[in-house]
């Protein structure tokens, strides 16, 4: 996973899986950086613009325990993650994501939401951003 916060609250993540040697974008890389967004105890947004973890990359069984095990430690820390936007040309695609949403903000707790464009995705977000400043969150 790689996270660029220099937009933050705006958060672009590309979820590609590296078994480089470099671990600023390797696994437990990806997991200590998205922590890292926790720590600013302030709400945001992720935009991922790259295909989904599972287009590309199957989790090994260690990898699924690490995150399994993060996500139970990070358990109220996830409040601040308030939606996902996967970035989707494809209509088709789109509409076969949809599906897995439900599995996916059952485990992050937060929405799957889904954009055509980078641009989109960013008016999807700063909207949502500022329905969370207003105390509409709800709404999402």
């Amino acid at each position: 996973m790689i996270i660029d916060d220099s937009k933050f609250p705006v958060v672009f993540v590309n979820f590609q899986h590296s078994h480089s040697v470099d671990e600023a974008h390797g696994h437990e890389g990806g997991i200590a950086a998205f922590t890292r967004l926790f720590e600013r105890k302030k709400p945001f947004v992720m935009i991922s613009t790259g295909e989904t973890p599972e287009e590309k990359h199957k989790p090994s069984r260690e990898e699924t325990k690490q995150v399994n095990a993060w996500r139970k430690i990070h358990k109220e820390d996830l409040k601040y993650t308030k939606a996902t936007i996967q970035v989707e040309p494809s209509i088709v695609k789109r509409m076969g994501m949809r599906l897995f949403s439900n599995v996916y903000e059952k485990f992050w707790r937060n929405p799957l939401l889904f954009a055509e464009t980078k641009a989109k995705a960013i008016e999807k977000a700063e909207q949502i951003l500022r329905e969370v400043s207003t105390g509409k969150s709800e709404a999402i």
